[in-house]
């Protein structure tokens, strides 16, 4: 991909003081791509490397065990989602993928068959969540808003560790994703994340982003976060905010891993769009509530009946 399209943004611009010069970049890269790269960003590369290696020994657990952490009824919102659930936004066959999520909504169940798994995924989010606070305050402050503006309103995040396992046939022709449904074997097919902003940890390479009419791949390193704009605050902003169409497409026989978490505010909290922001198409931003807008698109997905 042209390294112009998804910038790398350092975190040390905030960290040393030079926050207007980072809004201004986190303003540039969320009104055109909706991505960028975050380097310098604090999460432990041990801890990272840790829940990697703590999800894969679970997701290689016999189904039976897997299952004890299943819990449909909570709309895969926490514990496992087994393998052929979910179902891309634009797809109708299931991705080829199975994921746990670690929430602070529900309570989070023990996972015993992996020593120290749990507190692993809660240290983890602890961290990604506090970066997600502060990156929600420059967000707001991007958006002529006071800088707490969003303090009180953040909850119901999510972080999912996602395995992609080995398949000697993986799916990854353009046609099958990009006009209609999906076909058997395509990692992640093309969707657009549900949340506000989406920081991803992801070392293999497969995450495409849509942009200029292609497909284009996004860097991923062990050293970078991917950020991302989501349907809400592209919602809460009318468009000005672009959520990326993206998808994963995995190489053949290889085993993928991405560590993902899905910043969100409290389902209570309104996503009509912002009023400052001018005139908006109220057939296309109609929803009104975090909660309305999450129910509808977990519907779509497959993961909410």
């Amino acid at each position: 991909m042209n390294n112009t399209l998804i910038k790398t943004l350092d975190w040390e611009l905030v960290i040393t003081g030079r926050i207007d010069e980072f809004i201004q970049e986190v303003r540039e890269a969320l009104s055109t791509t909706g991505f960028f790269l975050l380097k310098n960003h604090g999460i432990p590369a041990d801890l990272l490397q840790e829940n990697r290696e703590q999800s894969l020994d679970f997701f290689k657990l016999p189904l039976e065990e897997r299952m004890k952490y299943a819990f449909p009824e909570l709309h895969g919102q926490v514990g496992y989602t087994p393998m052929n659930v979910e179902v891309g936004e634009f797809a109708t066959i299931a991705d080829n993928k199975h994921f746990y999520h670690f929430s602070d909504l529900h309570e989070n169940p023990v996972v015993t068959e992996v020593l120290g798994y749990t507190w692993t995924m809660e240290t983890l989010f602890d961290f990604y969540n506090q970066l997600y606070r502060r990156l929600m305050q420059i967000v707001a402050l991007s958006l002529d808003l006071s800088e707490h503006h969003f303090d009180n309103e953040l909850g119901n995040s999510l972080l999912r560790n996602i395995h992609y396992p080995a398949n000697p046939t993986p799916v990854d022709d353009d046609e099958a994703v990009t006009f209609g449904g999906n076909a058997l074997g395509m990692c992640a097919s093309k969707h657009t994340d549900i949340n506000h902003l989406t920081l991803l940890h992801a070392t293999e390479p497969g995450l495409e982003l849509w942009f200029q009419n292609q497909w284009q791949p996004v860097q991923c390193d062990p050293d970078t976060l991917v950020v991302n704009t989501g349907d809400m605050l592209w919602h809460l902003t009318a468009g000005l905010y672009k959520s990326g169409v993206h998808r994963v497409v995995c190489q053949p026989n290889v085993e993928r891993f991405s560590c993902p978490f899905f910043g969100h505010r409290k389902p209570e909290t309104s996503v009509v769009p912002l009023a400052h922001l001018g005139f908006y198409d109220k057939s296309v931003f109609r929803f009104k509530t975090v909660g309305e807008y999450l129910d509808h698109r977990l519907e779509k997905i497959n993961l909410k009946t």
